[in-house]
């Protein structure tokens, strides 16, 4: 069992390192060699100094004031191997018609990206999340009372969900918690 432990590290170094490496994360171009793997995805934080203080579309809002569900969809599509960032992404939904009203997501608008089709607005249960998770499907939870979207990215049971949440620290919630899903397959 040692040599299956020493492999499975070398291959993760070498993917953190080419992956650190990558020059062209600024823009939206594909990186296939991004991991795709189901329960690791790209975690950003929309207050970042790199992007925090950026205006959101064309609101009078900052990514780091209003920038949770395009965060949760520079992560998703990160992930899925677009090089991009929540900086990187603003700028590309302003100039693309990808916001509405100023600074409300038009989620399918990044289906252009071809790593994912927006599906919809859903209220799912347990069962349907942990199978769309297992799937690799995108779903980014509305919590809070419907005042912030988070990435799911696991399930632990019992109504309980892991999640990379943009804007607080935080990595579960409870189905309870949430309003409502934005999903993409």
């Amino acid at each position: 069992i040692f040599p299956r432990v020493m492999l499975v590290l070398l291959l993760a170094s070498v993917f953190i390192t080419a992956f650190a490496a990558d020059p062209s994360r600024g823009s939206l171009k594909p990186n296939l060699a991004a991991n795709t793997t189901v329960g690791s995805w790209d975690l950003f934080k929309q207050c970042d100094s790199k992007w925090g203080s950026h205006q959101l579309g064309s609101c009078s809002q900052t990514v780091c004031q209003a920038g949770c569900a395009m965060s949760s969809v520079a992560m998703f599509l990160a992930t899925k191997g677009v090089s991009t960032n929540p900086g990187v992404l603003n700028a590309w939904l302003d100039a693309h018609g990808g916001y509405a009203d100023g600074c409300e997501i038009v989620w399918a608008s990044v289906n252009k990206f071809g790593r994912g089709t927006f599906v919809g607005i859903e209220t799912a249960g347990e069962a349907a999340l942990c199978s769309g998770i297992a799937a690799g499907h995108a779903i980014i939870a509305n919590v809070n009372n419907g005042g912030h979207w988070v990435l799911l990215t696991g399930c632990a049971g019992n109504g309980v969900f892991y999640v990379n949440d943009p804007g607080f620290n935080r990595n579960t919630y409870t189905l309870a918690e949430i309003v409502r899903e934005a999903v993409y397959h």
